[in-house]
């Protein structure tokens, strides 16, 4: 079948599951009367940063219903970033791969159905999720809210939702504000912006122990430097010289990593050599939410536009963030903390208009910022 073949039938598949799930209708007013004791939301999107920047989100809910039980199902890749946010109550893992196994489906499935929420909420950003959508009308919520399908190409929301959002597939105001604006149209909103990544005190212990074996103390300087999109990585050197002037200030390094990042990490671990016996460690692999512990113990951070800069800022730690060819005014974290060092504009580069951004990024300007960041007091 062809990919043009595929998308059609799976449009023509999905108006029909929406017909057959339709939900009664709702308006603004009557959602913000109602008094659920069980709320669902489904934002089952895969990247970091995005979640990251949604969590003012789900304290827009929680403000709204502050008695209600909330749970979120999100992707394998982001349970940990919120599985202790304050505002939830359960975190829920959908993996693609249930689709392949009935078995994990239907004790999934059966989960929802247990759990019982009166209203489901389809939370998305610059995309529209199918499957988000078949989840939330999957869960036997009386009520299902979710953004407007159409400007996605999809006629779910219409057909389906008990309210349509807006939503608006260019990104024009900053990420967390971009997430807000369709739950604010229907009267759901906070005052209070700031993300939110809030590590466990297991986590806490964990990495402090990890800080033993690598005989660290709290307030340490902290880098990361790889990014999950290849043009947004500042070449290893940089980074490697950007250390040095760290270590001849008397300072001690933890490089933070992630399984994407083995290429950057070993480039810049082969460029540090004999200076990596002077003060720098290597954290080992760990869940994210201990590297966030990690990272809430470092005195400064130093990474590339990337998820991690997004826990950086959800914490407040001192960051220099480095942007090449992303607008930090959509996606700079909204923490007076975090500094941003922009590109000022491309070198040529073969591999694309989105590369060259980075090596235009002196290493003066980096180490004149991140060494002038206030710090802070070491975590205890």
């Amino acid at each position: 079948m062809s990919t043009h073949s595929y998308r059609t039938l799976k449009r023509r598949l999905s108006s029909l599951m929406a017909r057959l799930s339709s939900r009664a209708a709702l308006t603004p007013s009557e959602l913000r009367a109602l008094k659920p004791r069980r709320i669902l939301i489904v934002r089952q999107h895969n990247q970091m940063g995005d979640m990251v920047c949604a969590t003012p989100a789900l304290r827009a809910i929680r403000e709204t219903w502050p008695q209600a039980e909330l749970a979120l199902i999100t992707a394998p890749v982001n349970v940990e970033v919120v599985r202790h946010n304050p505002h939830l109550d359960h975190v829920v893992t959908f993996d693609r791969k249930m689709w392949r196994n009935p078995g994990m489906l239907y004790s999934f499935v059966r989960w929802m159905r247990n759990y019982r929420a009166e209203v489901a909420f389809v939370l998305s950003s610059v995309s529209f999720s199918v499957t988000s959508s078949a989840i939330a009308l999957a869960s036997g919520a009386r009520y299902v809210v979710g953004g407007d399908s159409e400007p996605f190409g999809w006629d779910i929301s219409r057909h389906a939702f008990s309210l349509v959002m807006p939503s608006d597939p260019q990104q024009e105001i900053h990420a967390v504000e971009h997430n807000l604006v369709p739950l604010r149209a229907i009267g759901i909103t906070t005052d209070d912006h700031s993300t939110v990544v809030a590590p466990s005190d297991e986590e806490t212990a964990y990495a402090r122990r990890i800080l033993t074996d690598l005989e660290l103390k709290p307030g340490f300087w902290a880098i990361h430097p790889g990014a999950g999109k290849k043009q947004n990585i500042w070449p290893a050197d940089r980074f490697a010289e950007v250390a040095r002037r760290a270590l001849a200030a008397g300072e001690k390094i933890l490089i933070l990593h992630g399984p994407a990042d083995a290429e950057p990490l070993a480039e810049l671990v082969g460029l540090l050599g004999e200076d990596m016996a002077a003060g720098v460690k290597i954290a080992p692999a760990c869940p994210v939410g201990v590297g966030a512990a990690l990272l809430k113990m470092s005195d400064r951070f130093l990474c590339n536009d990337t998820g991690v800069m997004h826990m950086a800022g959800a914490m407040r730690v001192p960051t220099v963030a480095l942007f090449g060819p992303t607008d930090p005014e959509l996606w700079k974290p909204p923490a007076p903390e975090v500094v941003v060092v922009q590109s000022p504009g491309p070198l040529k580069d073969p591999r694309g208009v989105d590369f060259g951004w980075m090596e235009n990024i002196d290493v003066d300007t980096v180490w004149e910022v991140w060494q002038g960041l206030s710090g802070r007091s070491p975590a205890t």
